[in-house]
This record gives C-alpha cells, sequence and structure tokens, in this order.
C-alpha cells in the first residue's frame, strides 16, 4: 500500500485515533485529507459561527439584561428566595432555577465586559452546532448531506441566538443527545455520563426537563428492546428525573417546572410560549418538519427506535410551543442526514483542494471576525439601546419615591443600567411571579382592552412604551391621560406624569 493509500486510510479513522505517533509531515498530510473530506460541515460550521458574530449587538435583547441583573443579585446577596427587584411582585417566592448561567454571565461581564460575554455566549451556540455536525457524520450522515441539513437548519430558530440563561442548553442538549445516540450503537458505560450533564444543566436553564425525558425514554428503550442492559436502563429511567433537582432548590423546582411547562399563566404576553403559526419567521421550521416526516416514513427503518423517538417528541414539542423549536433543528441536524444521504457525487464536483480551500479561508475569516469584535468597545455591543433615553429615565426617577411602569422589553435593560430602581420597577420580563390576575392585567393594558384598562400603570410617575410593539398605547396615554413625553425616537418613548 502506497503513501496516499494509508493516509487514506488513516484519514476515515477518527483523527485523534489517526494521528497517533506519525512524524509532522504526515500529521499534516492526514489534516489536510481530513479537511478535504469534511470540507462541507466545515464551511457550514464556519458560515454559522461567521453570522453569529456579524449580528452580535442584535443579541443583546431583554433576557439578556434580566441574566445580568439576577446575576448581580446572586454575587451582591446571594441566592434569591423571595422577590425584590419589582413592586407587581414584590414578596412573592422566587425559584430562581437558571442561578448558576446568571451568576456565569455575570462574571463573564465583570471579568471582560460585553465583548467577553457575548463572545463567550457565541462560542458555546457555535459549540452546539458544531458537535450536532460531528454527530450527524458519526451517524453515518456524508458531508455533502449533513452540509444540506446544516443549511436547512441555519435559520429554523434565530430568536435563540439571543444571549440569555439558555445559551449554555444548546450545547449541553446535544452532547446529551450525542451520547444516547453513541451508546445505541456501540453500548458502553460511557451513556451514564448523561447523568451530571443533567444535573449541571438543572441549574442553567429549565430546558433540562426535555433532556431527562429524552434520557428516560431511551431508559426505556433499553428495557424493552435489550434486556442484557436492564440495569442502565432502570438507572436512566429513575436517575434522569432526579438530576433535574440537583439544585439548591432542590425539590421547589417541582412546582416551577409545573408552573412553566403546563399552563404558564404569561404564554398571552410572549410569543415564544405559544405554538408556532406559519409566518415569515417560522416558514423554515414548517419546512423542515415536513421534510423530516416524509424522509421517516421513506426510509425511517434506518433510524433506530429511539431516534424516531427523540424526533417525534422533539418535533411534538416545537408544535406545541415556538421556544422548542430549537431543539427539534438541533435533533433533526443530527439524525436526518442519514434519512437524505444520496452518496456524495453530487459534492465532488469541486476538487479536493477548493473544497479544503474554501474551509481554510472561511475559518480564517471567522477567526478574524471574533478579533474584531473582542476589539470593538462596549459601546458598539450596546448602540442598539439609546443612551439619551437611558439618561431621561435617570432624570425622571431621581426622588427615590419615584417608581416606573415599563414595557417588558426595557424594564430589565432600566434594572440593569440604574441599579437604583430596585424595588421600584412595576414588573419584568419574568412573568411566572405575576399571578394570573396581574399578567391579565397586563394584557388589557397593552392591548386597550377595557374601559379601565391604565389601571395597570395606575400609581407610577414614570411610564417607558417600547414603540415597536406598543406605539397604540403610547398614543392613548398622551392623548386620554396626565402624561407628557420627555423623550422620543423610533423605539422608545419616556413619559413622565404631570403633577396633579
Amino acid at each position: 500500500m502506497g503513501f496516499h493509500e494509508r493516509m487514506a486510510a488513516r484519514a476515515e479513522q477518527p483523527l485523534e485515533t489517526a494521528v497517533g505517533s506519525l512524524d509532522a509531515s504526515s500529521k499534516l498530510s492526514l489534516w489536510r485529507a481530513w479537511l478535504e473530506r469534511e470540507a462541507f460541515p466545515v464551511v457550514i460550521a464556519a458560515l454559522y459561527g461567521g453570522v453569529l458574530l456579524l449580528v452580535l449587538p442584535g443579541e443583546l435583547v431583554q433576557d439578556s439584561w434580566s441574566t445580568l441583573v439576577g446575576g448581580r443579585e446572586i454575587a451582591g446577596h446571594g441566592l434569591p428566595q423571595h422577590e425584590t427587584l419589582t413592586v407587581m411582585a414584590h414578596g412573592a417566592r422566587w425559584v430562581d432555577q437558571q442561578w448558576l448561567a446568571q451568576l456565569t454571565f455575570y462574571g463573564l461581564f465583570r471579568a471582560g465586559g460585553y465583548p467577553l460575554m457575548l463572545l463567550a455566549h457565541v462560542l458555546l451556540l457555535f459549540s452546539a452546532f458544531a458537535l450536532a455536525l460531528v454527530a450527524a457524520r458519526r451517524r453515518g450522515g456524508s458531508p455533502i448531506a449533513v452540509f444540506g441539513v446544516g443549511a436547512l437548519c441555519f435559520f429554523v430558530a434565530p430568536w435563540a441566538w439571543q444571549l440569555r440563561a439558555q445559551s449554555f442548553a444548546p450545547l449541553l442538549f446535544v452532547a446529551v443527545l450525542f451520547l444516547l445516540l453513541e451508546d445505541s450503537r456501540a453500548p458502553s458505560r460511557r451513556v451514564l455520563a448523561v447523568l451530571p450533564l443533567l444535573a449541571l444543566w438543572a441549574n442553567l436553564h429549565g430546558s433540562v426537563v426535555l433532556g431527562a425525558l429524552l434520557v428516560a425514554i431511551y431508559g426505556v428503550v433499553l428495557l424493552v428492546e435489550r434486556r442484557g442492559r436492564a440495569l442502565t436502563g432502570v438507572s436512566l429511567v429513575v436517575l434522569a428525573p432526579l438530576a433535574t433537582l440537583c439544585s439548591p432548590y432542590a425539590f421547589s423546582l417541582v412546582g416551577y417546572y409545573r408552573l412553566l411547562l403546563v399552563n404558564p399563566p404569561f404564554a398571552g404576553l410572549v410569543n415564544e410560549w405559544n405554538a408556532p403559526t406559519p409566518r415569515p419567521v417560522t416558514a423554515l421550521f414548517f419546512l423542515l418538519a415536513f421534510v423530516t416526516v416524509w424522509a421517516v416514513g421513506r426510509r425511517g427503518s434506518v433510524l433506530t427506535t429511539f431516534e424516531r423517538l427523540a424526533l417525534l417528541v422533539t418535533l411534538v414539542s416545537a408544535l406545541h410551543a415556538t421556544r422548542s423549536i430549537v431543539w427539534f433543528g438541533l435533533t433533526a441536524l443530527v439524525l436526518l442526514p442519514v434519512l437524505l444521504d444520496r452518496g456524495e457525487r453530487a459534492g465532488l464536483r469541486a476538487t479536493p483542494a477548493a473544497r479544503a480551500g474554501l474551509a481554510l479561508g472561511l475559518v480564517a475569516l471567522v477567526v478574524g471576525m471574533a478579533a474584531v469584535a473582542a476589539a470593538r468597545p462596549s459601546s458598539w455591543y450596546t448602540h442598539l439601546w439609546p443612551d439619551r433615553a437611558l439618561a431621561a429615565v435617570s432624570v425622571a426617577t431621581r426622588d427615590p419615591g419615584t417608581r416606573v411602569f415599563a414595557s417588558d422589553r426595557d424594564a430589565d435593560w432600566l434594572l440593569w443600567q440604574l441599579p437604583r430602581l430596585r424595588g421600584r420597577m412595576a414588573y419584568d420580563i419574568r412573568f411566572e411571579l405575576n399571578t394570573a390576575a396581574q399578567v391579565k392585567r397586563l394584557q388589557h393594558y397593552f392591548a386597550r382592552i377595557g374601559p379601565d384598562w391604565q389601571s395597570a400603570a395606575r400609581g407610577y410617575d414614570v411610564i417607558v412604551v417600547d414603540r415597536t410593539e406598543h406605539e397604540r398605547v403610547r398614543r392613548s396615554l398622551l392623548g386620554h391621560s396626565r402624561l407628557r413625553q420627555i423623550y422620543v425616537d423610533h423605539d422608545i418613548a419616556v413619559l413622565v406624569r404631570r403633577p396633579s
């Protein structure tokens, strides 16, 4: 066997195994052979990372500010037990399930400001996407099939790009799914590593419930189909739900999960908690769902029982709530390529060297974009949030007795930028802390329902209105109440109540 044949054979092995003790020249040749073979997955991964870096300021949203405020609260006052930040929910029991994610992002901000925090967020999302591509290749999808499905899944859930506590969850989701799929093909005790991953996840984001469900389902599959692994199956079925309670809040999380997953009272206020409907932003999801159902119906026997169940569970979850589309997208990215695979002939029209050159060029471009982003001043990251509006609110709230009623988009931003508003803000995006009656009053306020729709904002001297969502509210307030406008731009307006 000649040198090139040996390199090709080694390139088909896992890279870390093939490299072994080769000399520098052989290692370089092996890396080149690997890159030529994996050029398409590398290209789609680089494009994904590049887009995340390109829209970096847009990833700083209300959930981001809430995450930072929560982290600051924990750093300064310890784990919260009762609400002290807002007026409406003051004294309510606060189970801060996402405490570790909040504290981590706050620590990143303290260490390196907005650049470090947002680049870490991008790294988390990019790692999840890249690991899903690796899992798809390990599952048997060809490079060109993985590229095609990756392109389809690229924009399937762009709202999941926002910096928030959920930023940690996609990587953990893919890691858990990867371990389960690997075990279904090559049984090993390594599958038990899903349990500490779930325990970590239980302190980062509530989507751990979905991860635990998949682990428990796999345990049941082992009990039914592989009775020789009954002990592993029982362990996964029993310990996966318990892992979701591995938190300082322990059994208090049961009520938290039930509130958010069974019948959240705030679903009418937050679109992500509602079932997706056909519209431009969800078009790719419905296309992906159609392709997945068609592919499973056509070649479903290629998948194992657990793989079909994983697709079904994540698809049903996505159809139930828009926020869950991201999990279906990642599952489809891992499992759909092997169903659509027709070989690599269509992708081999470009020479191996050209494919490798394109991949390397894109990787270099993304690294350069990351370096440029890291050198940007903080003002570049926050330029979508107007300093002049913040200054107007600051002036209007100098009196410590002045309270603020702000749209949910702006409430946590104001709490973060003006810490003295702690305890003076009407509410923020943690709607789960409010009662059903309070949430209904907010719904009536923003929809202007009833003759007394303004009652939710009664007693607040400063009103901050998000014009992109509530322009009609702003106009009604100016026309029918004792309010004057002290600041307005395209996105936000600040109104203050006139003295009696």
